[in-house]
C-alpha cells in the first residue's frame, strides 16, 4: 500500500513540475518582444569583432538578455556573447572570470561565472565585438513589425 502512496505521490509531484515549467502564451509573446528588442539593439549597436577585453572590476558589466554581457574597460564598453549555464541577470549581485591566460583580461573561451559562489552558473566567452554606446536602435514598434 505505501508503494502506491509513493507512486502517486511521485507522479502528482512530476505532474506540479511540469506545470511549474510550463509558460502561458502571454509570457512566450513578451519574452519573443523582449528578445526582438534585443536583437535590434545588437544590430544597432554591434562593432567590429576584438579579441581581448580588459575589464575594470566587477561594476563594469550589464546584461542584454539571456546570453549577451556588456563590460566597460578603459572607458569603452565591449560586447561578450556567452554559451552556457549561467544567468546573467544574477551576474550583478556576484560575478566571477577565469582567463585561460592567467591575466585580468578576457578572450574567447575564457570563462564567466554568475550567481553565488559555486553555483556552477558557468559561460564560455563565445565572441567579443566593440559596442557603440551612442548607436540608436530602431523603435521598439519597428524592432517588433516582423514577428506578427
Amino acid at each position: 500500500m505505501s508503494s502506491k502512496i509513493s507512486l502517486g505521490l511521485g507522479a502528482l509531484l512530476g505532474v506540479c513540475l511540469l506545470a511549474a515549467c510550463a509558460t502561458s502564451p502571454e509570457q512566450e509573446a513578451a519574452r519573443a518582444e523582449a528578445q526582438a528588442l534585443i536583437d535590434a539593439e545588437v544590430t544597432a549597436r554591434q562593432g567590429e569583432a576584438v579579441t581581448r577585453v580588459c575589464p575594470r572590476g566587477s561594476n563594469s558589466w550589464k546584461a542584454l538578455g539571456d546570453d549577451i554581457i556588456l563590460m566597460e574597460a578603459g572607458g569603452e564598453w565591449y560586447m561578450a556573447e556567452l554559451s552556457g549555464a549561467c544567468d546573467p541577470d544574477s551576474a550583478f549581485a556576484a560575478i566571477a572570470t577565469r582567463s585561460a591566460s592567467g591575466s585580468s583580461c578576457l578572450s574567447r573561451g575564457d570563462n564567466v561565472f554568475t550567481g553565488r559562489p559555486r553555483s556552477g552558473e558557468r559561460c564560455v566567452i563565445t565572441a567579443l565585438y566593440e559596442w557603440d554606446e551612442e548607436a540608436k536602435a530602431p523603435p521598439s514598434d519597428q524592432a517588433t513589425a516582423g514577428e506578427n
